[in-house]
């Protein structure tokens, strides 16, 4: 019996030996942004050679359409309004879109108190984009944008 012992024991430590994995086996994908990675987009933009061009096609589409969905119907304001929010958004895997912070800008805020709720149901209208992909690992990645939403009052 103390044979069998001994025989798994160095069985054990000799066999453990063969299954260590060196750091250089191991390849991870790299996270950063690369020029072959490709930017989320739109149907209109996609045809865009230059990805600086089509990624400034793109943000200019977006506010378009959020600024279209806006619904400023209701809205009253007491004071002339002329100023910047800055919207972050996130654009998911599956191309929904949807917002992650809206910058505060008091001015705004106290002449329209529900402009967060206003640009919420906007963005919510707003149809399915391209996805960003990442070519090295040939996976579709969710990517986050900052938007200039310029907001004017007569």
């Amino acid at each position: 019996m103390k044979i069998i012992k001994i025989f798994l024991l160095i069985f054990l430590i000799f066999g453990c030996n063969n299954y260590t994995t060196k750091s250089s086996d191991i390849i991870t994908p790299s996270i950063l942004w690369s020029k072959t990675d490709e930017p989320p987009s739109m149907k209109l933009c996609d045809e865009i050679n230059s990805d600086i061009q089509r990624i400034s096609c793109f943000k200019n589409k977006l506010i378009t359409l959020i600024s279209a969905n806006l619904n400023f119907n209701k809205i009253r304001v007491n004071n002339k309004l002329n100023d910047t929010l800055f919207v972050s958004i996130l654009i998911k895997k599956n191309g929904k879109i949807s917002l992650i912070n809206i910058s505060d800008n008091l001015k705004v805020k106290m002449e329209i108190p529900l402009i967060d709720t206003i640009i919420r149901n906007a963005i919510t209208k707003l149809p399915l984009i391209l996805p960003a992909t990442k070519t090295n690992i040939g996976t579709q990645v969710s990517s986050k944008f900052e938007l200039p939403l310029i907001i004017k009052s007569d």
